[in-house]
């Protein structure tokens, strides 16, 4: 039985990866790396800042390289996604309905803390959440399973009574290495690319179409 819903925020609680995409374009373009949208999602979703910059640039780049560059990157993310800002709908409803089932709520996310705050304190959902865990908190990104194992330790939860939405086939593939079951949100991929993977149980283009009783009383 569910006893958590586990949720990725970039993509999942807010559809903003093709913002953060097209700004990454434009910064590795200065580096004279090219990709199209659909390659730089496919190598680099669920990557913290600098696990992207050093597979993508330079692997010996140094810390205060990455820092720059990545801080870079979120000041125009931040600006060009502004206006843009909302939950994905129907999120808010499930976030209320499961406070009222008793079933724990928290973020996984390999955002850094100023994107999370940015978004969980700029819609005023940050108290629906019992934890939320970042980039800063684990040593390795998705599709490593840390961030989601991290949130499971700290609910003190077995991983498998958790339900992870995700829109990433890494965040998805981390759900999976993680002992979790998932919900596939298909802001970044058709759904045809996200049900057949390992402990994918529905995809869904937003929260209107997801039953939370269908996870709790079976």
């Amino acid at each position: 039985m569910i006893q958590a819903l586990i949720f990725d925020m970039d993509g999942t609680i807010v559809d903003n990866m093709h913002v953060h995409t097209a700004v990454w374009l434009e910064l590795l373009a200065d580096y004279g790396v090219t990709m199209t949208p659909l390659q730089f999602q496919a190598t680099t979703a669920g990557n913290t800042n600098s696990q992207l910059l050093r597979t993508l640039i330079n692997p010996q780049m140094s810390d205060a390289e990455v820092a720059a560059i990545a801080h870079e990157k979120e000041v125009r993310y931040r600006e060009q996604f502004r206006p843009f800002l909302q939950p994905v709908a129907g999120l808010e409803p499930l976030l209320q309905q499961a406070q009222q089932a008793n079933v724990t709520l928290a973020v996984a996310t390999a955002a850094n803390q100023p994107n999370i705050e940015y978004v969980l304190d700029g819609l005023n959902l940050r108290h629906y959440f019992a934890t939320v865990v970042g980039a800063e908190d684990v040593a390795h990104g998705k599709p490593e399973p840390d961030l989601f194992l991290l949130v499971a330790e700290r609910l003190n939860l077995a991983p498998e009574t958790c339900l992870v939405f995700e829109d990433s086939l890494a965040g998805l593939e981390a759900a999976h290495r993680a002992g979790m079951q998932a919900v596939a949100v298909t802001t970044s991929h058709a759904p045809e690319e996200m049900l057949h993977l390992p402990s994918v149980r529905q995809a869904i283009a937003d929260f209107t179409e997801f039953q939370l009783a269908d996870y709790i009383n079976s």
